[in-house]
């Protein structure tokens, strides 16, 4: 009967959740068998057997194993094809903007292939278990993605997942981090990769789920180096289940790669072994318990963690650019120490320049030289300096948006737009501070390079950034400086701006109304983001939204299609109009289920989006958009009452959960902030509101806070709620403060309005 009851819980959950959804086609599950049978994934393997669980008896449910193996320079496959409906980047697999960075080394071979294979046991102990984990998720967006899953019985017999069911994830970000590979790119709105689920309805208590992935990602180089570095990959050794076993493996190619790694907070190291001419690097670590402090954590700065990279030198030495060898990487680094890498990075670019990301001087030169013909063309160069950076800047982030411009590309670059004016500036170096800090640098990756004009910061623009504004990832960070040209200049330390909460605001208005059988509730919104709380959102505004076709009036530049032949010209045009048809029609499904996630509601539908300022520009910085959604089943009724979840728009707010109150780490909140939100519903005819004044309610401190002023005016409930992050960083002797304004959020979202009946 427990079974029963939990297949029929979990149907129902995953027929709500996907219902409209659009199902696997057959098509595509062919193309799933036919990758599956290539990968041959879950045979037989040593590691997956005999997995003690008499440990974790007591635990909700254990991963009993999981293993990761890279092959970092995988041959022979059809790079980047698609086989999903990645709208986007079909767009712009065929459309350019004209000249890139890459444009000289196009007949090189600049893209190269990391294989990942995942696998990994779940043992489920209890009811909560088989609910979280009944769904399974998988990528099919690259050629050779592959994925196959069972489910280990506790009597031994084993049942293969059919995916014949399996529906299409709308929004990608919703996929847990269980089902995603280290190697990918981020989710943005230019890469939205397709994704799949599948619900397991039969599980019972002593189950186990087993899956396993391989799944292709590919990463782009500026030539065709002799010397390669690879993406670095971070791995956390705590997750939100204990973990009985985990292990990577890396196989070299041959005795021209080298690996190198860095083990933080008392991770193991890996262990090399010879294989011929290969090397294996295997890393193991076992009996990890369950993570407890999983909010407001810098995971890769305060937990357990290995990371490491892979190189490749064509001459067989270890041209490490910073480091002498793998043992260099291991040591500690002042930003005295990052100063005079740097600079010897920055000046002394010819020895370097076979590297993964530098060009030489020559390639940065001639690009240079033909944006500052374009810009003076344009009148650019006659403007003042500061609107001339600015200008500068969109025609960079114009040139750049779709082709993975390094941060180091940008520095020398823009740099050097600013040197052709004689306009002095400063170079300035950091690290993304949610994935080192200066002391744990590893490898040239981990460095963000900026320029400093006139006291104002430029990072690279990537797809959004405006000038001046400066991204999550090196808001308040250390950072080191020095002169553009002046190599006998000494680097120092400095600390960058750290916008507060009046920088970092979202502004939320909700008009809300019943219908006429008082069950669903009608939403029309509008929402007003700036600083980096419009940088957390603006991807997954602006996906499937044809942004990029007035750019070029940011920097006075060409059309998309100018400079085309008439044939080529038309041809882009008509494509440009079926991806915007195609985008019509996907766009509404994201911002669904983006409502039904922060709602936890049923979305009835799904009526207008209309995005109207996209914040992509110097004058007009904030991002907006309205929508307007009705949401299914929204009230209940007593009698002849009406309950109201009202304040339950204000979206999902964090839950602490009991054996999360005690806290051991320190706080990263991520950057201080203000939410707000004001909530209008007219009182139906016949209807008096009732509980109004116990959602009036105040709470205050040193770390963050959030008031709540409710009254009805004019027949009208009207809700003014405001929640304040106040900083960045704190102490964990604030987690009570911050817990009281978290608990004050989690209970109000989950307050009751009375409609009561006249």
């Amino acid at each position: 009967m427990k079974k029963l009851v939990c297949t029929i819980a979990i149907i129902a959950l995953f027929i709500s959740q996907t219902f409209s959804q659009q199902r696997i086609t057959k098509k595509e599950l062919e193309t799933l068998k036919k990758y599956n049978e290539a990968a041959a994934l879950l045979k037989d393997d040593a590691d997956f057997s005999g997995n003690n669980t008499a440990k974790w008896e007591n635990e909700s449910a254990v991963i009993l194993c999981q293993k990761t193996s890279f092959d970092f320079d995988k041959k022979g496959l059809s790079i980047g094809k698609r086989i999903g409906r990645n709208l986007i980047g079909l767009l712009w697999s065929g459309v350019t903007f004209g000249y890139t960075i890459y444009a000289a080394n196009a007949r090189n071979e600049t893209t190269i292939i990391v294989e990942e294979t995942e696998r990994r046991k779940i043992l489920l102990n209890d009811k909560y278990a088989l609910e979280l984990y009944s769904i399974l998720y998988f990528r099919l967006a690259a050629e050779g993605d592959a994925f196959a899953a069972r489910v280990i019985k506790k009597d031994g017999t084993i049942q293969k997942i059919d995916f014949t069911d399996a529906v299409k994830v709308d929004d990608v970000k919703s996929v847990p981090s269980l089902f995603k590979s280290y190697t990918e790119s981020e989710f943005k709105s230019n890469y939205r990769p397709d994704f799949f689920k599948i619900a397991i309805s039969d599980l019972e208590e002593g189950d186990a789920i087993e899956y396993e992935y391989k799944n292709y990602n590919n990463t782009r180089y500026n030539n065709n180096p002799n010397y390669k570095e690879f993406e670095p990959v971070y791995y956390l050794c705590n997750r939100s289940l204990p973990v009985n076993k985990q292990i990577i493996e890396v196989t070299t190619e041959d005795s021209k790669y080298y690996m190198a790694f860095k083990s933080l907070k008392g991770a193991p190291d890996f262990v090399v072994t010879n294989n011929g001419d290969k090397k294996v690097y295997r890393w193991e670590d076992n009996n990890r318990p369950r993570l407890t402090d999983n909010r407001f954590v810098n995971e890769y700065l305060e937990l357990p963690s290995i990371k490491f990279q892979l190189t490749y030198a064509r001459n067989n030495r270890k041209d490490f650019v910073w480091f002498k060898d793998e043992e260099d990487t291991k040591k500690d680094m002042t930003p005295e120490d990052l100063g005079s890498k740097a600079k010897q990075f920055w000046y002394a670019n010819s020895a370097v320049q076979s590297s993964a990301i530098a060009m030489g001087e020559s390639s940065y030169n001639s690009i240079i030289n033909y944006y500052y013909k374009d810009l003076k063309k344009k009148g650019i160069t006659q403007l003042a300096d500061d609107e001339y950076a600015r200008k500068a800047y969109y025609l960079l982030r114009s040139k750049t948006m779709y082709n993975n411009c390094s941060d180091y590309d940008f520095a020398k670059i823009f740099s050097g737009l600013l040197r052709e004016k004689n306009l002095d500036h400063e170079i300035v170096v950091t690290t993304p501070n949610y994935k080192t800090s200066i002391d744990k640098v590893a490898f040239t990756q981990e460095i963000a390079w900026l320029v400093k004009f006139k006291n104002k910061y430029y990072a690279n623009p990537d797809e959004h950034l405006n000038p001046e504004e400066l991204p999550i990832h090196i808001n308040g960070n250390t950072a080191v400086k020095f002169n553009y040209t002046n190599q006998a200049d000494k680097a120092t330390s400095i600390v960058l701006p750290i916008s507060d909460t009046t920088e970092n605001a979202w502004v939320t208005q909700i008009t809300a109304s019943l219908d006429t059988n008082k069950a669903n509730l009608a939403i029309a919104k509008t929402v007003e983001a700036k600083g980096l709380m419009k940088n957390e959102i603006i991807d997954d505004i602006l996906t499937y939204t044809p942004y990029m076709e007035t750019d070029f009036k940011n920097y006075d530049g060409t059309g998309m299609w100018d400079g085309m032949s008439d044939a080529a010209s038309e041809k882009a045009t008509s494509e440009f109009k079926t991806r915007k048809k195609d985008w019509k029609e996907e766009k509404p499904k994201l911002m669904k289920a983006y409502a039904e996630a922060e709602y936890n509601c049923v979305v009835e539908k799904y009526d207008d989006f209309k995005l109207l300022q996209d914040g992509r520009t110097y004058k007009k910085k904030p991002l907006k958009y309205s929508e307007t959604l009705t949401l299914q089943n929204f009230t209940a009724t007593a009698n002849d009452d009406i309950v109201l979840p009202l304040p339950k728009l204000i979206g999902t707010q964090t839950k602490i959960k009991k054996d999360e109150r005690t806290r051991t780490l320190p706080i990263d909140t991520r950057f201080p902030r203000i939410l707000s939100w004001n909530i209008t519903l007219a009182i139906p005819a016949g209807y008096t509101a009732k509980g109004i004044d116990g959602l009036n309610k105040t709470i205050d401190n040193d770390a963050a806070s959030f008031t709540c002023k409710a009254k009805v005016e004019n027949n009208t409930i009207v809700l003014d709620v405001k929640k304040v992050y106040k900083g960045k960083n704190f102490d964990v002797a604030k987690w009570p403060s911050l817990m009281a304004v978290l608990d004050a959020a989690y209970s109000f979202s989950q307050a009751k309005i009375i409609l009561k009946k006249n």
